[in-house]
């Protein structure tokens, strides 16, 4: 588990990068479409770069705390 931590480039499937969200896989597919994510293709499989999904949610978080302080 230790090596995977030190990994910058690991890659997520959609159930993980959803479970780190917060949200429903479907959801992730939603995001992707939207072009709000990037992912690419392992195989048949979706794959997402994990740092790019924290970032993502880290942004998201803060659009969020942004919002409620200006409403």
């Amino acid at each position: 588990m230790e090596a995977e931590a030190n990994n910058p480039h690991q890659d997520l499937t959609t159930l993980e990068a959803a479970r780190m969200l917060g949200v429903s896989k479907l959801h992730v597919i939603d995001l992707l479409e939207a072009g709000e994510i990037e992912y690419h293709m392992v195989g048949a499989d979706l794959m997402f770069d994990a740092a790019e999904i924290e970032s993502y949610k880290f942004d998201r978080e803060h659009r969020d705390t942004e919002s409620l302080v200006s409403a």
